[in-house]
């Protein structure tokens, strides 16, 4: 299967969740610094994937596990995949 992915702000990203044009999530720990998240949001159906980067540059996004999951839960996300390198 093949997924196409966009690099988004949290901005759009919260306005991706609040249109349900996400449905799934996954927090994949860096590979550069571990027990560091980045969050993908990804809309099956449409074969498309969203992850997070930074506002300033266009770096991944990384937050600690209970800062991403306070962020979540702000949005109304109740359930999260969690992958460790």
């Amino acid at each position: 299967m093949s997924v196409t992915f966009y690099r988004v702000k949290e901005g759009e990203f919260a306005r991706l969740v609040e249109t349900e044009s996400i449905t799934k999530f996954i927090a994949q720990e860096s590979e550069s610094s571990p027990l560091k998240f980045s969050l993908v949001g990804i809309n099956p159906s449409q074969k498309l994937a969203y992850i997070v980067r930074h506002g300033r540059n266009d770096d991944l996004r990384t937050w600690r596990l209970d800062t991403l999951g306070a962020f979540l839960k702000k949005l109304g996300i109740a359930n999260l995949e969690v992958q460790f390198n």
